[in-house]
């Protein structure tokens, strides 16, 4: 036992390792332990001066370089190293490992990763019998079965296709997986083939890992794959049975469980009674460990699922030829023999104990997770092979994390505290190339650049000179100093595609065998992760009964006694509850109606703790680019309008998708339900006709709701916060009240849709109401003494509906009303026209008397030029700030006309122009269309993409009106929208 602070060689501090081996070691550590203290003389300043030594230490493998110039090694050491290997006896080992003899020695039994990605010729004997068939059979066998799944020839019990699977396994059965499939995620070729497929992974133990594994699946389509060899892992099987108790419960039978269940296992018993089809059980055998076991059904059969076999063939294929590279290169241009001697150096030799892989390229985020487990459960041994003490420090502690997030999460302590040798993986092309115009560089290059300038700047550093030279104040030099001198490889591959991630994988996989064999441990056993597991065993005894009112803790030792009681004694805080009240538990939705007597969509939505309840409105008048409202088009119900379809879209397609997920993640489940669950789109982005808006919002509102409730706030200021606005402070908004209708609104023959007043000079909102109030009171008895009581009449949204022949005269009773009110000077007129209602393009004009049953007169039809010069002249007469939809939803010329002559000075506002579609507002903002975004949610169909609409347009310095519609519900949703995204001014 090495007393403290001894280093890895013997006595040492962290950056130089000072020491000596042990005498019980051999001539070949002895000699590498004095390299070491001469080399720790040496900068790799010094050494990359070398041309000679720099050239020699890049090596090349079928697509793959290896550069380990910046290593602290000379040629020399390196002879050194592989005179370790040979006397270690590295090849001996290999061969033996390839040949199939039993090279674990603790266990008794063969190493044979290499046999499951081995071509069908070869031969690989275990127990004198050729397992390469075996492992064939199982292969095709696995290629069938996911292609039956993945074509609908293999369906769930209620006859739908599984398009979603889960994988339920952990440690080997779970990690080097989860990284293939990452990182494949990303490939074009493997992206195209998932399309509409989802993979999950189930692991760990703690139910919230089955929450999130479980959210927003549903049973009937979601297919299930339990990996444990034994059929007995404790925390795999745990999950395994939770998993297959929500299955027959959604589904409602037992008999689920051989349509929705497979496994990956030996045990055909356990499977059996599992309910397993024993028909759907994929094996693998006891000499592939389970950290090595990607390549097996554990890996194959869900990747397949994923990706098509085709797609896992050309990852096996790439494993396979860093087989054959590692079994046929020599020693000093073996990729995986040289890292894996370089790392014995770092650790052992020069005693550094971290080890970082940093890949650049965001699909390997798993890599680092699975080298941990790879490294450090192969490696982390006290032992030799015969049981005797190492003499040596084995493993290293291994982290990383992909590309540029390390360089801000752990690289200052990488610069300027510990030594930490690091691998750098890159790629000469990324899996999705951007290049922006104007940019000095595409995104992958960028990325690449650091790349390339980290490891140099480890290596070389920057020295007090350098600082000063640049002018840096003397008080800061210090802290600018690198002192450099921190060792590193780099390995550059082709491109991130199944072929080359098949080889990194075995690459790194050689690297952990080879340092084994020279470290003379067993790297193929794992005891040490028995010990936790007995002792858990105890715990679960003891936690089953004491949570039964008795259990005896006498055994544990007295800080776990004091644990365990506070566990289970200690109450939770006042007011918290299981899952805070923000789980989606369950999701109805109905056909209510409207304020025009049509029929709409209502939601409730309950968590754990309360119903949250949203309801849609509906438009009379709705713009052709509208995300689709839903309705059942039979005439013989409610003229074609019900909405029962949208109803039925919610309850069996959004709602069990969308149970167990957290309210909290309003543009998650927005995305969930807009881009996978619906998923149709037009030239103007996703347009909602498969389940349709009505059905979404619906949903998106009562989610919004809940989650303010969860957030412990109030509706509005929750919209602020996941809108991005300021939440400590809020602006009531200008109303805009409709006072007059026309257009299709009414049955007059005004052809605008609208003329509104806006009380301006209100000095509060209250104010605003009581101007707004008292105007339409004293318009009604302007229009009774004009018109008579019958032009008192209202239209669909409450306006008046005179019997007025032109729009200036409307406007006229209008000024008249807000003179004899007493409020002149504190009121503005706005107006919809809904230009598009009376466009005609047959003859490219605006027919301003398009209601007239006689036809209209040619004076009263105009071209978008004279429409402008028509509007000119009501803005010099009349108090205007507002004008909405002045020409028709198509006529984008006319618009960019008119902003370019009115809108330094008036507000021009898209309505059906843009239709809440952040596509559209762009297309506005390129062509200088409007200055102002009418916002109404159920023209884009979710929340979210209505925060992006309005967001986009603020940016631009836009004007933002939230809007009511038509067909209005008891539902007051949009007081919250306006005030929480301070738009300071609303529509009703």
């Amino acid at each position: 036992v090495r007393p403290f602070g001894v280093g890895l060689l013997g006595y040492s501090d962290q950056r130089a390792g000072r020491g000596v081996l042990p005498m019980s070691t051999t001539a070949a550590w002895q000699t590498l332990s004095e390299s070491a203290a001469t080399m720790k003389r040496l900068h790799l300043r010094e050494l990359l001066m070398d041309e000679a030594r720099c050239s020699s230490m890049m090596v090349e493998a079928p697509g793959l370089i290896l550069d380990y110039s910046r290593q602290k090694v000379t040629s020399r050491v390196m002879d050194q190293l592989l005179d370790l290997a040979k006397a270690a006896g590295v090849e001996s080992k290999k061969q033996g490992m390839f040949k199939g003899d039993k090279i674990n020695e603790t266990e008794n039994r063969a190493v044979g990763h290499v046999a499951l990605r081995a071509p069908k010729e070869q031969v690989i004997e275990v127990d004198g019998k050729n397992v390469v068939p075996e492992v064939h059979k199982v292969l095709d066998a696995m290629a069938a079965f996911s292609e039956k799944v993945r074509t609908g020839a293999f369906l769930g019990y209620t006859g739908k296709p599984l398009t979603d699977v889960v994988c339920i396994g952990i440690g080997g059965s779970y990690l080097g997986v989860e990284f293939v499939f990452e990182a494949l995620k990303t490939d074009p070729q493997a992206e195209a083939a998932a399309r509409g497929k989802s993979l999950r992974f189930l692991a760990n133990v703690d139910p919230i890992d089955v929450k999130r594994g479980l959210a927003g699946l549903r049973a009937e389509t979601t297919l299930v794959i339990i990996i444990s060899k034994t059929f007995t892992t404790a925390e795999t099987m745990l999950n395994a049975r939770t998993v297959k108790a929500w299955l027959v419960k959604e589904l409602g039978s037992e008999a689920c469980i051989s349509k929705h269940v497979v496994a990956c296992s030996t045990a055909l018993d356990k499977t059996s009674a599992f309910g397993i089809d024993s028909a759907n059980v994929f094996g693998f055998w006891d000499w592939v460990g389970g950290r090595f076991s990607v390549c097996s059904a554990v890996g194959v059969l869900p990747l397949s699922l994923q990706y098509g076999f085709g797609i896992v063939r050309q990852f096996l294929d790439g494993a396979q030829a860093m087989d054959k590279h590692f079994v046929s290169a020599p020693p000093e241009t073996n990729l995986p023999t040289l890292m894996a001697l370089l790392t014995i150096w770092n650790t052992t030799c020069l005693g550094y104990e971290g080890y970082a892989v940093l890949p650049y390229c965001q699909a390997l985020v798993r890599f680092v997770a699975h080298i941990q487990q790879l490294d450090m459960e192969s490696n982390g041994k006290r032992v030799k092979m015969d049981g005797s003490a190492c003499p040596t420090t084995t493993g290293a502690i291994y982290f990383g994390e992909p590309g540029t997030n390390g360089q801000h999460s752990f690289y200052q302590l990488m610069h300027q505290g510990r030594v930490i040798p690091a691998d750098f993986i890159g790629f000469k092309t990324s899996q999705n190339p951007v290049a922006l115009a104007g940019e000095p560089v595409s995104n992958h290059d960028e990325l690449m650049s650091n790349f390339f300038a980290q490891p140099d700047a480890l290596a070389l550093g920057k020295t007090e000179a350098e600082c000063r030279a640049e002018g840096i104040p003397e008080k800061l030099v210090q802290h600018k100093v690198f002192t450099g001198d921190r060792p590193s490889l780099s390995l550059l591959l082709p491109v991130c595609n199944p072929h080359y991630v098949g080889m990194l994988l075995a690459l790194y996989e050689h690297r952990t065998a080879v340092q084994g064999w020279v470290w003379g441990i067993n790297s193929f056993d794992q005891w040490g992760v028995e010990l936790g597991k007995v002792l858990g065993v105890k715990v679960r005894k003891y936690l089953s009964a004491a949570r039964g009112g008795s259990g005896d803790a006498s055994a544990f030792c007295s800080p776990t006694q004091k644990l365990l009681s506070t566990m289970l004694t200690t109450p939770m805080s006042p007011g918290h509850t299981l899952s805070g009240g923000s789980t989606i538990m369950l999701i109805r939705a109905r056909e209510i109606f409207d304020s025009r007597g049509n029929p709409t969509v209502e939601v409730d939505l309950c968590t754990e703790s309360a119903l949250f309840r949203a309801a849609v409105p509906s438009g009379a008048s709705t713009g052709i680019y509208e995300a689709l409202e839903l309705r059942d088009g039979d005439k013989g119900r409610l003229l074609g309008k019900g909405v029962l379809k949208a109803v039925e879209n919610v309850n069996r397609v959004i709602a069990p998708k969308l149970v167990g997920m957290d309210v909290r993640q309003q543009a998650a489940i927005d995305t969930l339900m807009v881009e996978m669950l619906d998923g149709s789109k037009n030239e103007w982005g996703w347009s909602k006709a498969k389940l349709g808006a009505n059905a979404i919002l619906a949903v998106s509102m009562a989610v919004c709701r809940a989650g303010a409730c969860a957030s412990e706030m109030p509706l509005y200021q929750y919209i602020a916060k996941i809108a991005g606005r300021p939440t400590d402070r809020f602006v009531m908004p200008v109303p805009s009240f409709n006072v007059i209708n026309g257009g299709t609104h009414a049955g007059n023959r005004l052809a605008c849709q609208e003329f509104m007043i806006l009380p301006t000079g209100a000095t509060s909102f209250k104010d605003a109401m009581i101007i707004g109030a008292e105007v339409y009171h004293t318009l009604k008895s302007c229009i009774k003494k004009k018109y008579g009581q019958d032009a008192c009449n209202v239209g669909d949204e409450g306006g008046f509906a005179p019997n007025v022949q032109d729009n200036n005269e409307a406007m006229d009773v209008l000024m008249d009303a807000i003179k004899k009110s007493g409020h002149e000077g504190k009121v503005k007129i706005g107006t919809d026209v809904a230009a598009s209602e009376f466009w005609k393009a047959d003859i490219g004009k605006y027919d301003l008397d398009f209601k007239n049953a006689a036809g209209s007169s040619p004076a009263m039809q105009k071209t978008p030029d004279q429409m402008i010069d028509y509007y000119k002249d009501w803005f010099a007469k009349y108090p205007f700030v507002s004008i909405e939809d002045p020409f028709d939803q198509d006529d984008w010329e006319a618009y960019s006309r008119f902003q370019s002559a009115v809108g330094n000075d008036m507000q021009i506002v898209g309505d059906d122009l843009l239709v809440t579609n952040p596509t559209r507002v762009k297309k506005a903002l390129d062509c200088k269309a409007c200055n102002a975004l009418l916002l109404k949610v159920n023209q884009i169909g979710s929340l979210t993409e209505a925060i992006q609409a309005a967001t986009m347009s603020m940016n631009a310095g836009w004007g933002v009106m939230v809007s009511h519609r038509s067909g209005e519900t008891e539902d007051s949703f949009i007081a919250d929208l306006v005030v929480g995204f301070w738009t300071w001014q609303d529509k009703t």
